[in-house]
């Protein structure tokens, strides 16, 4: 099994976050998930939760992306540091 480094991970999450078919995809998610939002009735609690799960859902996917990306910048920072 290949061992994946936070630089792959984070040159997969950049590659991925600049992919125009993966921001298409991902607005489209977005917007199905704010329509079953405006579609659930007052007092629906349980689709009101199945549809907030789903929003927390694409909001921790976007997360991690953000995090991988981060974490290599911070590990390079750090190399350069003591590299001095």
């Amino acid at each position: 099994m290949k061992t994946v480094t936070i630089i792959d991970k984070a040159k997969a999450a950049k590659r991925l976050q600049e992919n125009e078919d993966f921001k298409l995809i991902m607005s489209s998610i977005e917007d199905d998930i704010f329509a079953s939002f405006k579609a659930v009735s007052i007092g629906d609690n349980e689709k009101l939760s199945n549809v907030h799960a789903l929003s927390h859902g694409f909001k921790l996917v976007n997360d991690r992306i953000a995090k991988y990306i981060e974490l290599a910048i911070f590990e390079a920072r750090k190399e350069e540091i003591s590299e001095e």
